[in-house]
């Protein structure tokens, strides 16, 4: 478990290292610890993150970086920032919600992505040992009942479901992948991380 950037982000950034000031779309800030390698290069990185509380200690702490803008919204709310982009990452958010949701968000995504656009995102896996445990609050989602995260939804997909809602993508690299050690410390403790099982995604925009 860490505070270093996703490996997703680093594999994103990677792929953009041609684009000289590349443009991203980022859901959720978490603690910000994926801004740094977004940011680097005179990148610029556009964000929205469900909680204004959050939204507002980021932009304190990294004020000075000119080509970071953030939003307080909902996820599958009409974006507010105008592409096109050359990517988009979410680490987090999306392990929250129902299918729809997910659907809709990546929906949004897709239209200010440029053709070819890379996405990486993580998503909730049915291999996860939390799946089916806890109350059932629609088709593959449950909120723990006990816990750090008690009474918090989470969803969870199967390969099909993950290119279900990944429709308007080519998806490059499906993986199943322990959170152990990409779980951030400001989301779970060590413990808990131990077990979650995550589908790290690859994909490309149609």
């Amino acid at each position: 478990m860490t505070d270093a950037a996703h490996p997703l982000t680093v594999a994103l950034r990677e792929s953009l290292v041609r684009v000289v000031t590349p443009s991203v779309l980022l859901l959720g800030l978490g603690n910000g610890r994926n801004l740094p390698p977004l940011l680097s290069g005179a990148g610029r990185v556009d964000a929205i993150d469900d909680d204004a509380t959050r939204t507002s200690s980021i932009l304190k702490r990294f004020g000075s970086e000119p080509g970071l803008r953030a939003v307080a919204q909902a996820y599958d709310a009409p974006l507010p920032f105008r592409g096109p982009y050359d990517g988009a990452l979410s680490t987090h958010v999306l392990l929250h919600g129902s299918p729809a949701l997910v659907r809709t968000t990546l929906g949004n995504v897709a239209a200010v992505l440029r053709d070819g656009a890379p996405l990486h995102v993580v998503l909730g896996s049915r291999s996860d040992p939390r799946f089916g445990r806890g109350r059932l609050l629609a088709d593959g989602v449950f909120a723990a009942e006990e816990g750090s995260e008690a009474g918090v939804s989470h969803v969870y997909f199967d390969e099909p479901g993950v290119r279900d809602v990944l429709v308007a993508f080519e998806i490059v690299s499906l993986e199943e992948s322990s959170a152990a050690q990409t779980a951030g410390r400001w989301a779970h403790s060590a413990a808990e991380s131990e077990g979650i099982v995550h589908w790290f995604v690859r994909a490309r925009k149609r």
